[in-house]
């Protein structure tokens, strides 16, 4: 806020006053201010004094409505009697903002705070203020996850305050008590509805999506379903429910009947899980998390579906759900199975299957012992698990995540070797007692032009950086190489060092070295490619050892091992030589 408001005085300087500054200028430096800021305001300009009120989108949160020095002396968890204090005080300085809003339009609202039904008055009054000024997007997040000894009773949303509303397209509710009229309108235009820890009737779910005619995505968040569920929606694009739950003993039923839905995801976290009945024609991408799935869903329903997404399924898949899947699911491009239980013979036939991934398949350290794939069209793989023997038949990979850790007598086990022939672009996480087996696979790769290391494990004196230029050399056709080490030990001081007076490479154009690269031996070596690596354009130092896991998963990354990374150093050890045509960037 200081520094908006420093830059607008430092700008007025230009004018002959501040009511000469443009309007594009003030409506920019209003947008960026919260709210407790933005009434501040009012004392540096008499033209600013009522222009905090025409503010049209409004977000009542801690932060807006508190100074930040109020909330530093704040515990964590709020006391119950302090929270119902700010309660209080939120409410009313919520209810002054509304009724000292001058604007004529408001675009959207959004109430980030645990209230209740108690503050319904205020509540239901900035709706209707909304309402009667075009709002367009509608948030009502009243949970508090820090205090689970807090409850108070919901605040009951009556859907008759949007009756008279055609411009609402976005509406969210949390922890909300929803009561139904006898009459549902006000949601002509309504494209996007999210439900949040409240109770969902089957009476009330009808009527909601049979006043939406135009609704596009809806998401159920850990819901209760006092019922089954049938939900018919003609122009339905996206459906998720996640966080569900069912009680043991009580199945539930979810019925889809959407002729235009896209994309399902559904997700439970108790052991029972929902069964479900899906008539969509045009759906092509489904996401399960469940533990269950082979007597609770037909693959019939999933016949057009082109991305399948399984998570945590614990039953095993191997011998009953993968064959069906493939056999009865003939448009399978992309599928990806994440913690599944997989335990007999693997065999996936597909002649349309692109993008596959395996990742973290295992019951009890168990894993197929063989494990088949014959897709002509697969052009990405991913994999990391404990299968010992893997038959690939797939011409067209060129992308593959492999993770080795869990292979001690040999780093990538593919066979045969001809399907490795026009890989690109190689993913690996691997221990440092692999390293010195990598180059003798990557000699099979002929075409790789992108590689990526992640090296963990625990200290090893014989193994020194200069492994690195064994895998370049190996890669004739490589152009980017990134390697991560996570020990900080893996370099001792007593390294045993080789001459590479012979190493140069034609192709290396980007080379990133990530974590702990902290030494003088990972200089020594950059020198080496600076100098050898003739069409090197870039090379990188960073500490952060963020790497990529699989399935869309990415490591969180630190610095802590390389407290001493120090940037000038290794500049000043390596410009000379650093030509006109290589950059060398330390971050």
């Amino acid at each position: 806020m200081l520094l908006l408001v420093a830059v607008t005085m430092k700008m007025s300087k230009k004018f002959k006053s501040e009511e000469e500054l443009p309007d594009c200028v003030i409506s920019y430096i209003f947008s960026k201010l919260c709210l407790k800021d933005l009434v501040k305001t009012s004392v540096l300009s008499k033209r600013w004094l009522h222009e905090w009120r025409s503010r049209i989108d409004l977000n009542f949160d801690l932060h807006n409505m508190f100074d930040y020095n109020t909330l530093q002396e704040l515990p964590q968890n709020l006391p119950v009697p302090l929270l119902k204090t700010f309660q209080s005080e939120f409410a009313t300085r919520m209810d002054r903002f509304m009724l000292k809003h001058r604007g004529d339009m408001i675009r959207s609202l959004r109430v980030d705070f645990p209230l209740g039904n108690q503050h319904s008055d205020v509540i239901d009054k900035m709706i209707f203020k909304g309402i009667a000024k075009g709002v367009e997007r509608i948030e009502l997040l009243f949970s508090y996850q820090n205090n689970s000894d807090f409850e108070i009773e919901p605040y009951k949303f009556v859907f008759e305050l949007l009756s008279l509303d055609d411009s609402l397209t976005y509406l969210h509710l949390q922890k909300c008590h929803l009561v139904a009229p006898i009459n549902l309108s006000g949601f002509n235009n309504l494209r996007t509805l999210v439900l949040h820890l409240v109770v969902v009737k089957q009476d009330l779910l009808q009527g909601m999506l049979s006043s939406c005619i135009h609704l596009v995505d809806f998401t159920l968040n850990d819901c209760e379903f006092n019922s089954d569920l049938k939900i018919i929606s003609p122009k339905l694009f996206n459906l998720n429910i996640v966080n569900c739950g069912v009680e043991i003993g009580r199945e539930k039923n979810i019925d889809i009947f959407a002729s235009n839905l896209s994309s399902i995801e559904y997700s439970c976290n108790g052991r029972e899980v929902h069964s479900m009945n899906i008539k969509a024609d045009m759906l092509s991408k489904f996401s399960y998390r469940g533990r269950e799935i082979s007597q609770h869903i037909g693959f019939s329903g999933l016949k057009n579906v082109t991305t399948i997404v399984f998570d945590g399924l614990h039953e095993c898949i191997s011998d009953d759900i993968v064959p069906h899947l493939f056999s009865e699911c003939l448009q399978l491009e992309d599928v990806t199975f994440k913690n599944c239980w997989m335990i007999c013979r693997m065999k996936i036939i597909s002649p349309k299957l692109r993008r596959l991934s395996i990742i973290d398949c295992c019951y009890d350290g168990m894993s197929p012992y063989r494990m088949s794939i014959d897709a002509l069209n697969l052009s990405s793989f991913e994999y990391s698990g404990y299968t010992r023997v893997f038959s690939v038949n797939a011409p067209r990979l060129s992308k593959v995540f492999w993770n080795a850790t869990t292979r001690e007598e040999t780093p990538f086990a593919i066979h045969p070797y001809e399907s490795l022939l026009y890989i690109e672009n190689l993913t690996m996480i691997m221990s440092t007692s692999q390293v010195e087996k990598l180059t003798e696979v990557l000699v099979e790769f002929q075409n790789l032009k992108n590689l990526e290391l992640f090296i963990e494990g625990a200290y090893d004196h014989n193994l020194d950086y200069f492994w690195i230029l064994d895998i370049a050399m190996a890669s004739h056709h490589l152009e980017k190489l990134s390697v991560t080490i996570e020990n900080s030990h893996m370099i001792g001081l007593q390294r045993k060092r080789r001459e590479y007076a012979g190493f140069f490479h034609n192709d290396l154009k980007y080379v990133e070295l990530h974590g702990c690269v902290c030494t003088i031996n990972v200089i020594e070596l950059a020198s080496h490619l600076l100098r050898n690596a003739y069409s090197l354009k870039k090379i990188t130092f960073s500490s952060l050892d963020k790497f990529y896991m699989g399935a869309g998963r990415w490591t969180k990354g630190s610095n802590v091992c390389c407290w001493g990374f120090k940037r000038n150093f290794i500049h000043e050890m390596l410009k000379d030589d650093v030509n006109e045509h290589c950059q060398l960037t330390i971050v």
